[in-house]
């Protein structure tokens, strides 16, 4: 068999294109997340469970501060609890 002039080859699957062998990132373990990615998740599902303003909250605490205040206190608690008068309601 006669090989072809002027052709570039490139090897197989196992050989990058400098000629070296290919290292595949392999599957990320389940357990294993990116910390801002869960940082970020974490804060936004945070954000949908505490009260927003709304006529229900606003009627409930009375003014922006008290629902300030309600937010603080929901976050500094740790629970993960859906707030009355969140929007996730």
């Amino acid at each position: 068999m006669i090989p072809c002039v002027g052709k570039v080859h490139f090897g197989g699957d196992d050989v990058s294109l400098y000629g070296t062998p290919k290292e595949e990132p392999g599957p990320t373990p389940m357990g294993v997340v990116d910390s801002g990615k869960q940082s970020f998740l974490k804060n936004q599902l945070q954000a949908l469970f505490q009260p927003t303003d709304n006529k229900l909250a606003m009627k409930l605490f009375g003014s922006k501060k008290a629902l300030m205040k309600e937010r603080i206190r929901q976050k500094a608690a740790g629970h993960w609890v859906i707030h009355p008068c969140s929007s996730f309601r």
